[in-house]
């Protein structure tokens, strides 16, 4: 007999199979949601409380060598947030860089259950699936970067977008990887040698290509593979005043590319409270001119249909920057005189990656308008399955702080408090404060459950409470036919802040924000299967290439099955079309 479960009397929100607060039971069988079970099925009354998918981030840095890098650096970061173990869970720490344990052990207790880590210098692959080992009660990917390769650019420079894409394919198939990434196109490589790249169509050294080149290049080879997940992107001129002129550019550059089978968005924007600094009428590209540009962009996107995007939203306090835009991460470092580390991979990304602790202060001019910027594109945008609530964690805040960043999205009253404690220029500077729009239950559920599922491209199983999903579910200790959530910010904090049940493939692995079980989750990966004349090709040409321009071994590259079998679900891909 299969374990079976009925959760009755939940009031579901379920926008992929357009649920808004139905009162309605949920049959879950060996791990699914199924049409119904048997009478012996067991039962648990959710008495009205409100019911979503677990929770789907799809991008939150949780594993890899930056956050060895950080949690190194930081030691103050551990001695504020100590965690003891408990009967069921580890010892460990928490603050803006937890351990793995701990990570799983939070998400879950919001009620999350799928995080996706969003920037793998593949050389690292080894390293990062030995740490997902050490991640429970979550499902995972990793989206390996291309945009500052050698590889990739010895394959763009030949024009040659079938090379790209083999070789694209054979990262993803040896390292694990879900999707793509693109960070600083250009500027990263360009960082090795002291510069950074500014422009669109400025050169990279020592290669006769741009940005504009990179980016149409790898968006081209991502659908002519494919991959359910587009390009992941991160632009030129992060945190740089004015940038939202370079973004938006940079989204104009490849928006004319095919998506894969007439897909409309070929590209997810990230973090946009970084990418989105406008400045004043007459201003000049200083800090004192800063305003937002939030606006601007929501209204750059009702008008083109090719991207999604996510906030990355400033919380104010602590944070711990972390990025593989290396030439950003030192002149933030010049800017603060803090703590700074440059993480240099082989010639993949030979620029590096970079560290920087960091605290974003209400009382900062800057900061305030950062933290309007992505709440002014939020509340500005009219499709919200577009738009996708994250912190960048750690970034812009740890994502501990998302039910604070919902409170923001769901109350006026809440952002006219905050308005109050901040400095003026949040208020002087956007529109934010004459926006009375205020998100619904109905989406929240849309930005944190079911459009990242969808862009991720795992809404088969994943952010909805349709027969055949993932029994991922998340209960809220909350009955809102009783409550006005936007008039009590207080309560949408307290709500989300930690879920009355969450369950993970129908095992019940949390209640009211303790940890029950421990289950190890999977690893999604793509696996694009190429013609065989293209394979035996990469094969040939990459080990030639590494051979002569990387310290590590072709054949030490890949990471090994041992390390993956046991917890990695492939999507694997029919790519047989593309060209040798």
């Amino acid at each position: 007999m299969s374990k079976e479960l009925i959760l009755i009397n939940g009031r579901v929100y379920d926008p992929k199979n357009k649920l808004d607060g139905e009162t309605m039971d949920i049959h879950i069988a060996d791990g699914k949601i199924v049409e119904k079970v048997s009478e012996k099925a067991k039962k648990i009354d959710l008495k009205g409380r409100m019911v979503m998918a677990g929770g789907v981030d799809m991008h939150s840095h949780i594993v890899g060598s930056k956050l060895g890098f950080g949690r190194m650096m930081c030691p103050e970061d551990h001695r504020k947030d100590p965690v003891p173990k408990t009967k069921v869970t580890r010892s460990g720490v928490g603050y803006t860089m937890p351990n793995s344990y701990v990570i799983g052990y939070r998400y879950s207790a919001m009620g999350y259950t799928t995080v996706i880590e969003p920037a793998l210098p593949a050389l690292k692959g080894l390293g990062s699936w030995e740490e997902l080992e050490d991640l429970p009660n979550l499902d995972s990917g990793l989206l390996p970067l291309f945009g500052n390769s050698m590889i990739t650019y010895h394959y763009l420079e030949e024009k040659d977008i079938s090379g790209l894409a083999g070789f694209i394919a054979w990262i993803l198939r040896k390292v694990g990887g879900l999707g793509v990434k693109v960070v600083n196109p250009g500027g990263t490589y360009a960082w090795a040698h002291g510069m950074n790249v500014r422009e669109l169509d400025t050169t990279v050294p020592d290669w006769d290509l741009t940005p504009r080149d990179i980016m149409r290049g790898i968006c081209q080879a991502t659908e002519e593979l494919g991959l359910p997940h587009p390009m992941h992107l991160h632009p030129n001129n992060l945190g740089k005043i004015g940038n939202i002129d370079t973004t938006i550019a940079q989204l104009d550059a490849f928006k004319d590319i095919k998506g894969y089978k007439g897909r409309k968005q070929i590209a997810h924007l990230t973090h946009i409270s970084f990418e989105s600094l406008d400045m004043i009428e007459e201003g000049t590209p200083e800090w004192k001119d800063v305003a937002s540009g939030g606006l601007k962009l929501a209204e750059y996107m009702n008008k083109n249909k090719h991207f999604t995007a996510d906030m990355g939203q400033v919380t104010f306090g602590p944070a711990t920057t972390m990025t593989g835009d290396g030439p950003f991460q030192f002149s933030l470092y010049q800017m603060t005189k803090a703590k700074w580390a440059n993480i240099a991979v082989d010639v993949e990304m030979p620029g590096g990656a970079g560290v920087v602790p960091y605290f974003f202060d209400p009382k900062s001019p800057a900061n305030a308008v950062q933290w309007s910027i992505p709440l002014e594109f939020a509340l500005s945008v009219d499709d919200v399955w577009r738009v996708i609530m994250s912190t960048d964690h750690p970034n812009a805040g740890p994502f501990t702080k998302y039910p604070l960043v919902l409170s923001w999205l769901m109350s006026k009253k809440q952002r006219d408090i905050w308005m109050e404690k901040i400095h003026k220029f949040a208020t002087e500077r956007s529109t934010l404060a004459g926006i009375d729009r205020e998100w619904s239950i109905y989406e929240v559920a849309i930005s944190t459950r079911a459009a990242p599922a969808k862009i991720l491209g795992l809404d088969d199983v994943k952010g909805h409470l349709g027969v055949g999903a993932d029994a991922d579910i998340a209960v809220f200790n909350l009955d809102p036919t009783k409550k006005n959530l936007a008039d009590d910010p207080e309560l949408i904090i307290k709500t989300f802040g930690q879920s009355y049940l969450t369950f993970m493939r129908g095992e019940q692995v949390a209640k009211k924000g303790v940890i029950g079980k421990t289950p190890h989750g999977k690893i999604w990966t793509v696996h694009p299967e190429l013609n065989e004349p293209l394979w035996e090709r990469m094969n040939k040409e990459l080990e030639d290439m590494m051979t002569r321009w990387y310290a590590h071994s072709f054949h030490n590259y890949p990471v090994p099955d041992r390390y993956r079998e046991h917890m990695e679900q492939k999507v694997v891909l029919d790519s047989t079309a593309i060209s040798a």
